[in-house]
């Protein structure tokens, strides 16, 4: 046995209804560390491409890290990773799903499903055993409706669920995964891959228990980590994720009016101690964690009348001052929208933005009666429910900013802001330029989870690093460095399951990660080995990048960043001069000229068979 994993994928083929299980290599382990590594191995070796993402030949990877299912603080990630259908390339999203703790408890350490069924449909893991279950009464339900539909339908209360909404169904390509009341994978559009295959659910129930070599020490460090981490995360509790958010508004970070603007005057109104004040119900933790910084709220009546799961920071800014509204009832009203029909907020955010620069510029004329004017709480909340029914205007935001930049012309591109097709989250490269780096070069599109070297520049910093002090923002010396080394790191902390709010703003030190891993796998980790195992898990993906088509053109940001500044704010007259960072970032990498990874480096990596591939 392995100690730390259940040892077996399981595999589904909806297409004949098929299942089988493979033994998890303990050699791919050792390499790759547990699930996103694994996850992008799989995907590598079996999606090409002429593989449609929207095809029964795409496969959804669902895999857990090691430290999910051990009881350890924090250790609840799991991701899902496909071939993207908003992007063309590599797609993956990370969320707190108990389902991951359900899955690996049934015996699995992750799950590949490929095909398309006849009639929609939702698998049920109860341990070992797998079910195909008719979803036909569940299609066109919306997400949270769905899991208590189905656990009435299995009579099991405490089963996991994930689910997609009616924008996965109807293949919206902005289209989430919802988890059972509240955790989302959000990005990539992996919602859509799901609908794509007549897949409305996967619900999962395990009585099993994964093993730890060592179960006293564990919990030890277990309990150090959580009188470590409780202190610097006391304002995530207080006042969730969006905590911080006038912090960014003064500092610079903050998304304006579609990136135009340096200020907002109703920051303050859509902070998170103003969402405590005025329509918090309670706050929440996910399985396993101490920090709880999750928040349920209630807008009492009104057009924006909810209950549910409150506003992160990322959606708070998407759906708030990236569209110039400070409504915060609104924002709680459509954040609910996209969780029940199954959208992703950065995304959406993203695009409603870019349709009230449109509109203000005479370039989108059509908009069915709404009126998009910047700020205009109603218009948010409405193309919300637009974009996750697919319909009118919603039609074609759903697209994502790219590919609606092309149908609407007239140098709408101008304002579509995405790197690779991925929308852009809501953290400033103007202010913190390594993340400019970060987002150009991220394996997904722009996305501030792959790689957040900002934590240096917002002093947020790792001992075993080599940066002792915070780097200003605005500086563009050893940024590539930077992000390359954080890449690695992030890429490594997914693979083992750990958020990275218990890591980095816990202040956890990297060594203690290489602690728990000991002690559950009884296997000795050292930081070079974790950095070692991230470089090449992020070289892996850069190589099924490079099958799909990106070189070293696609390794760049929206021209907004790049030749125009904003007039106030302390990130006033800032540009990214990315082209200054890429060359070192390159350098660090050992990429070549048109941005693929070089032989001599995969091979030192120990991807020899990648390396003859894109030979």
């Amino acid at each position: 046995m392995i100690f730390g994993y259940a040892g077996m994928i399981l595999r589904v083929d909806l297409t004949d209804g098929q299942v089988w299980r493979e033994e998890l290599d303990s050699q791919l382990i050792r390499r790759f560390l547990g699930g996103e590594g694994i996850a992008s191995t799989i995907l590598y070796r079996e999606v090409g491409g002429w593989t449609d993402p929207l095809g029964p030949e795409n496969r959804l990877i669902i895999m857990t890290g090691a430290f999910v299912s051990t009881g350890l603080p924090c250790g609840i990630k799991s991701t899902v990773v496909s071939r993207s259908p908003l992007t063309g390339i590599y797609g993956q999203a990370m969320f707190s799903a108990p389902l991951g703790v359900e899955l690996k408890n049934a015996g699995y350490d992750g799950m590949v499903v490929q095909g398309r069924a006849a009639e929609p449909t939702y698998l049920w893991i109860r341990d070992g055993e797998v079910q195909f279950k008719d979803a036909r009464h569940l299609w066109g339900r919306e997400t949270f409706t769905t899991v208590d539909e189905i656990r009435r339908d299995l009579g099991d209360a405490r089963a996991s669920v994930i689910t997609i909404g009616p924008a996965g169904e109807r293949l919206v390509r902005l289209a989430s995964i919802v988890a059972d009341d509240s955790r989302v994978a959000g990005r990539c559009g992996l919602g859509a891959v799901m609908g794509s295959k007549n897949l409305k659910a996967i619900a999962c129930r395990g009585n099993g228990r994964v093993r730890v070599k060592d179960p006293e020490r564990l919990n030890q460090i277990g309990r150090d980590a959580v009188k470590l981490a409780l202190p610097n995360t006391k304002a995530f509790r207080e006042n969730g994720t969006a905590s911080g958010l006038i912090v960014f508004e003064q500092n610079g970070n903050l998304p304006i009016r579609n990136w135009t603007r340096g200020s907002f005057p109703g920051a303050e109104e859509i902070t998170g101690a103003t969402m405590t004040r005025r329509i918090l119900k309670s706050s929440y933790s996910c399985r396993t964690c101490p920090i709880a910084c999750g928040r349920k709220v209630r807008v009492e009546a009104g057009p924006y009348a909810m209950e549910g799961s409150g506003p992160e920071y990322e959606t708070m800014a998407a759906l708030g001052s990236l569209c110039f509204n400070s409504n915060l009832e609104s924002i709680a009203k459509a954040n609910d929208v996209c969780n029940r029909l199954g959208i992703d907020t950065i995304s959406t955010g993203q695009t409603i933005a870019f349709a009230m620069e449109c509109y203000e510029r005479g370039l989108l004329k059509d908009t069915g009666g709404i009126d998009l004017s910047w700020g205009n709480p109603d218009a948010v909340v409405k193309l919300c429910e637009l974009v996750g029914k697919r319909e009118g205007l919603g039609s074609l935001l759903g697209e994502g900013v790219r590919r609606a930049a092309e149908t609407i012309g007239s140098g709408a591109e101008r304002f579509a802001i995405h790197v690779k097709g991925l929308e852009f989250p809501e953290h400033n490269p103007r202010k913190f330029k390594s993340m400019g780096v970060a987002y150009a070069t991220s394996n997904v599109g722009a996305n501030h989870n792959r790689g957040s070297p900002m934590l240096v520049e917002r002093n947020l910093l790792s001992p075993e690093l080599p940066w002792k002090e915070p780097v200003d923002g605005f500086l563009t010396t050893d940024k590539g460095r930077m992000t390359k080394v954080y890449q690695d790191l992030c890429c490594a902390v997914d693979s083992l399951g750990i958020c990275k709010f218990m890591l980095f703003w816990g202040r956890l030190p990297l060594t203690m990660l290489l602690d728990f891993y000991q002690a559950i796998t009884g296997w000795d980790l050292s930081l070079e080995d974790l950095m070692r195992a991230g470089e090449r898990i992020w070289n892996l993906q850069r190589a099924f990048n490079i099958r799909m088509g990106i070189s070293r053109k696609d390794d760049t940001l929206p021209e907004r960043f790049l030749k125009e500044s904003v007039q106030e704010g302390p990130a006033k007259g800032q540009v990214v001069e990315i082209d200054t960072m890429l060359e070192e970032y390159y350098r660090e990498r050992g990429l070549d000229a048109d941005g693929r990874p070089g032989r001599e480096k995969l091979y030192e990596l120990g991807l020899d068979w990648i390396a003859e591939d894109l030979q």
